[in-house]
């Protein structure tokens, strides 16, 4: 690993990133008042000669002022690690002096006493209130066994996580010294620890409630005074368990990327693209409602075998006078391995004014990368020209760039890692590909037997579990849930039945759509070598409109002499009109640029329906009667029409979905999508989009949308809803709170006491995977089979949904969590109803992963961000554009 040039700060190792385990989740109203549980007030700066053992108290004003004393002293770098639970005594400095029962040594990350800023989590658990019921399990439907990828995790009654305060006397500044003055004792303390400098966590309660130490240097004598505060709850040590797992994988000599293991002995090569797929896991430490668990699942890791520098001579040689910004735009963002020491690098920028003859500055002086390489690595770099590449690690806690760290990296010893654009274009390499990721039911419970085995059968990644109390059990085979009934499909003069799979695909193209817009003024525009294409089109919208209770009329038919972007931009300025009901464009080929300006046209200045279809689609004589089809039903939407339905017997109640859409490269702004239904039948929506800052996910502008909703939603149904059902797409875990206790009130403060507000988040990016089936043939399960025990979590109002037929590979369930229901509709309508809304996305004859409602949210993101960027999202109301 080279060094960055500037500010460079060290590494934090394994121990160091235990330091703020318990940051999170400590409060001081949750502690048990036993005498194991009790935390005790600090009695650690007594000034006595006992030996080891004795236990004493002194007044607290004199412990508070003795802490703050020795804190302030502590000469540390601020964000990382000890550093960070550090700066959180310095900014409760105060409070240690006010009430130093509950703050002393707290690693809080949160002033627990202010009222206000607890979350709605926090308020539902004391109050008991709809977050927190003591019944959150549903009972519609049949009973189905299934199996799961949770392994159990059994704890030793006499072990868990005791949690103490160290004090040094005379007061040692340095954490190094007191890591080194500890350490001599560690026979005495069991042999295993994770201590920051103030706080220590030991596996076992030691045998005294203050034990003394005493370790000597060259001129004195180092007094360690060891108190015994309170016993952690299995919630505030799942941070500690998941690293615990990160170093088992590391005994098993398993590479690290991001959070997942890959295994770097086991690769599938595919030769002709110069590939090799990484197998390997994703694990996750959790309190369930069946008690402590370890979700593991299957993960693969896609490598380059040519090197980044490869890639550079590539692209010089295909244009020189581009070279250097289409080698910025190829690699930046993405990420790399250096294989002499398995690590990966997030590429920030391309250094083309540095090479490897460019010095920088060690501890021990001045020295080149070549020079750097050869002596620690025993690298011998064959290209002395060639560029660097620059990867800024963010230094936790710390935004300013001046404390990032730097790393230069040379591209002869860089592999690329992910599916590069021109890889996921090539649908006969993705196949190939997709032989090694797509893995089956039977081949992950294959692969999470082989996990326990491995972990069981190593005696270094079993010693690890032992020493915290842990082992591993097998319990994945005997889960129960539930199959919820068959759906029935509402089409213009017919009802169908979607049947066991909830696919109605060929229903969909045979029956009158629900509600169909004839289509009298519209225009084609297509590059004059595409006539053919236009043609079919349009004799094979003819013979298809009519069975599906649609009218056409002849289009204006537009032929253009060049295929370029402003060729297409001239036509729709010159011919879109006021009563111009749709534009259908048919270009040559795939181009994302030209669609991004028909969008930006269509959707910004001059607002109309637009359907883009690549020519090459209608030339396939044997499928384009159905491509014709689904184009057909996806234009009757764009005009607001509606295609079918499904029985949602709520009365005046409003469903809203939410979503964002980050640029992938992190240099352009985020966009939040907010879509709300506006009758009946759940089959018209009002939609608008919200720009906001870099990367955010947290909602901050989407009141001024909801109150537009509701105007309209009071213009057309003559009343305000009763209540809003707002399903909240791409919230993690660790955002819960923040949502809940920043995204929710933005609602609360439009709706005020009327309108009752259930808030779901929807959850999509889970490791969790369910199976049917048992013994040793295992599959997939149908669509609407719910889980909402034992895998749900301990203190969440939560439930997994399997809601799509999926064939090949294995199917991801989706996660709710309902963090407030003010209507106590109770878990069977709420889960009936996500099942439910799974069926009403118009560009799927069948079911969808995530409720309809955060579908369009998540397209209308994706469109605005992708193809439309700014200043448009205004344009975007009242219709849903689909893509």
């Amino acid at each position: 690993m080279i060094r960055p040039l500037q500010n460079v700060h060290k590494n934090m190792s394994g121990r160091g990133n235990l330091l703020n385990l318990f940051n999170k989740n400590t409060r001081s109203s949750e502690i048990s008042s036993s005498s194991e549980d009790h935390e005790n007030d600090s009695g650690l700066d007594i000034d006595h000669s006992a030996s080891s053992g004795e236990f004493h108290r002194l007044p607290k004003d004199s412990i508070g002022s003795d802490l703050l004393k020795t804190i302030r002293n502590i000469d540390i770098s601020v964000g990382r690690g000890r550093a960070q639970i550090i700066k959180n005594f310095r900014s409760n400095e105060t409070k240690l002096g006010e009430n130093i029962d509950d703050t002393t040594c707290s690693i809080h990350s949160k002033d627990t006493n202010n009222d206000e800023s607890t979350s709605s989590l926090e308020n539902m658990k004391l109050n008991n209130d709809g977050f927190f019921p003591n019944v959150v399990h549903g009972s519609k439907g049949s009973s189905v066994m299934l199996s799961c990828n949770y392994i159990g995790l059994k704890t030793d009654e006499n072990k868990g996580v005791y949690h103490y305060e160290v004090r040094f006397l005379p007061a040692v500044d340095s954490v190094h010294l007191r890591n080194k003055y500890l350490n001599e004792h560690m026979d005495k303390i069991g042999g295993t620890k994770t201590f920051d400098g103030t706080s220590l966590y030991l596996p076992i309660l030691l045998e005294n409630q203050m034990t003394v130490f005493f370790s000597k240097t060259m001129d004195m004598e180092v007094e360690i005074r060891i108190l015994f505060k309170k016993k952690e709850p299995f919630k505030n040590c799942l941070h500690l368990y998941n690293i615990l797992f990160d170093r088992i994988m590391k005994t098993l000599n398993y590479v690290r990327f991001d959070r997942k293991q890959f295994d770097p002995s086991r690769p599938k090569i595919i030769p002709l693209a110069k590939l090799e797929v990484w197998p390997g896991y994703v694990t996750a430490v959790d309190e369930l409602e069946g008690g402590l668990m370890l979700c593991c699942d299957v993960s693969h890791r896609i490598l380059c075998q040519r090197t980044v520098l490869d890639m550079l001579i590539d692209i010089y040689q295909q244009n020189v006078n581009s070279y250097q910004e289409r080698a910025k735009k190829t690699l930046i963002g993405n990420i790399v391995l250096t294989r002499y020491n398995n690590r990966t690098y997030k590429i920030s920028e391309v250094c083309f004014d540095q090479s490897p003859q460019s010095i920088f500055h060690t501890k021990s002086g001045p020295t080149s990368y070549l020079q750097y390489y050869k002596k620690y690595h025993n690298i011998n770099i064959k290209d002395i020209n060639q560029p660097l590449l620059l990867s800024i690690k963010k230094t936790r806690g710390t935004p300013e760039d001046t404390d990032n760290i730097e790393f230069r990296l040379i591209p002869e010893l860089c592999y690329l890692t992910g599916l590069r654009e021109e890889v996921r274009s090539d649908n006969k390499l993705m196949r190939e590909i997709a032989t090694y990721t797509r893995v089956t039911p039977n081949q992950r419970k294959v692969a999470l037997d082989k996990f326990y085995d491995n972990v069981s059968n190593t005696p270094a990644a079993r010693e690890i579990l032992d020493r915290w109390g842990l082992a591993l059990f097998r319990n994945y085979n005997n889960l129960k849930g539930r199959q919820l009934d068959s759906e029935q499909i509402y089409f213009a003069k017919k009802v169908v039945s979607a049947g066991q799979n909830a696919e109605f695909s060929k229903e969909a193209v045979k029956n009158e759509m629900l509600e169909a817009i004839h289509l009298n003024n519209w225009i084609i525009i297509h590059f004059k070598t595409d006539l053919r294409a236009a043609i079919s089109l349009l004799d094979n919208m003819k013979q298809c409109c009519r069975s599906l209770g649609m009218s056409i009329s002849k289009p204006t038919i537009i032929s253009l002499d060049h295929d370029r972007i402003d060729a297409f931009i001239d036509a729709l300025r010159r011919n879109i009109a006021m009563e111009t009901q749709i534009v259908v464009c048919i270009c040559p080929n795939n181009r994302d640029d030209r669609y991004s300006a028909i969008k930006k046209i269509c959707c910004s200045e001059l607002p109309v329906p637009s359907q883009v279809i690549n020519a090459k689609t209608l030339c396939n004589e044997s499928k384009n009667r159905s491509i014709v089809q689904k184009v057909i039903l996806q234009m009757n939407c764009k005009m607001g029409g509606s295609l079918w339905t499904v029985k949602i017997p709520f009365k005046n109640v409003m469903i809203c979905g939410i979503d964002s859409y980050h640029d992938p490269s992190n240099r352009g702004n985020s966009v939040a999508a907010f879509v709300a239904s506006l009758n009946a039948s759940y089959t018209q929506w009002y939609s608008k989009a919200v720009v906001q800052t870099k990367s955010e996910e947290i909602v901050n502008g989407l009141t001024s949308a909801f109150e537009a909703a509701l105007q309209i939603y009071k213009k057309r149904n003559g009343c305000l809803p009763d209540g809003v059902i707002i399903y909240r797409d791409g919230v993690g875990d660790g955002q819960l709170s923040t949502c809940s206790s920043f995204e929710i009130p933005q609602f609360a403060s439009v709706c005020g006491s009327r309108i009752k507000i259930t808030f779901i988040v929807v959850q999509k990016r889970i490791n969790t995977r369910i199976f049917s089936g048992s013994a040793n043939q295992f599959d997939n399960p149908l669509p609407g089979t719910l889980v909402d025990k034992h895998i749900t979590r301990a203190h969440m109002y939560d439930f997994f949904l399997v809601s799509q037929l999926v064939r090949q590979g294995t199917v991801s369930p989706t996660h709710f969590v309902v963090l407030q229901d003010d209507a106590k509709y109770g878990p069977d309508i709420i889960q009936k109803l996500s099942y439910k809304l799974c069926f009403l996305y118009y560009n799927w004859a069948g079911t969808v992963r995530i409720p309809a409602c955060c579908m369009y949210a998540h397209k209308l993101a994706y469109l605005i961000g992708q193809s439309i960027q700014r200043n448009v999202a205004d344009s975007l109301s009242e219709k849903l554009f689909y893509l």
